[in-house]
């Protein structure tokens, strides 16, 4: 899960904030609005800096980058990724195995040209060994690239499935390209919201 704190430059914004407060404002509103307004906008820029490094659709990381809302009782929102590893049949050139409108019921014919990955968006594409193939996962359904192990693993069982880095660990990678921007963006959505904020309070007549 991403869990790195977004702080705003209380330097640059102290008078307003004292403003704010002075004249009636609420900050406590104001945060909660700042939060779930920048939520979204952070998980763009997010996803934006993860698909640099991996070869993944956006909407595919859109849907795995999920927000938690702040609230009056909790003011701390959430931008959260799966911890596990992507199946590496996500990488797979065949278009074919990559698409998520298809629900497997058996796994398809190998490539003609063997199985092929490619992680990276300009990385090279990586054939796979005879030894790999095609199967369908029991519980999920989903369609995974796995091998067969020489011995048994620490857990038992003589097929490994094979997977690539997760959302996570991807995004540990560029996370320090993407929090500046992240604290730029809530600082504007706080001061927007204060704004917000004072204009219904003190509607223009």
């Amino acid at each position: 899960m991403i869990n790195y704190q977004v702080k705003v430059d209380e330097a640059a914004i102290a008078d307003a904030v004292s403003l704010f407060e002075f004249v009636g404002g609420n900050s406590t509103d104001a945060v909660r609005i700042a939060i779930n307004k920048a939520a979204p906008q952070v998980r763009t820029k997010a996803s934006a800096a993860i698909r640099t490094q991996v070869r993944l659709k956006a909407g595919y990381v859109r849907d795995r980058l999920t927000i938690r809302r702040a609230t009056r009782q909790n003011l701390n929102g959430a931008i959260r990724t799966p911890s596990r590893g992507l199946l590496l049949s996500k990488f797979s050139t065949d278009t074919r195995i990559t698409s998520d409108k298809v629900s497997w019921l058996i796994p398809p014919d190998e490539p003609a040209r063997g199985i092929r990955v490619k992680v990276k968006p300009e990385g090279p594409i990586k054939p796979l060994s005879d030894d790999h193939f095609y199967m369908v996962l029991p519980k999920s359904r989903a369609l995974a690239i796995v091998r067969r192990r020489e011995t048994p693993g620490p857990r038992g069982g003589k097929i490994k499935v094979l997977y690539g880095p997760s959302l996570s660990q991807v995004f540990n990678t560029v996370r320090d390209d993407v929090l500046p921007e992240a604290a730029d963006i809530y600082q504007s959505q706080l001061l927007d919201a204060m704004r917000f904020l004072l204009a219904k309070k003190y509607p223009v007549e």
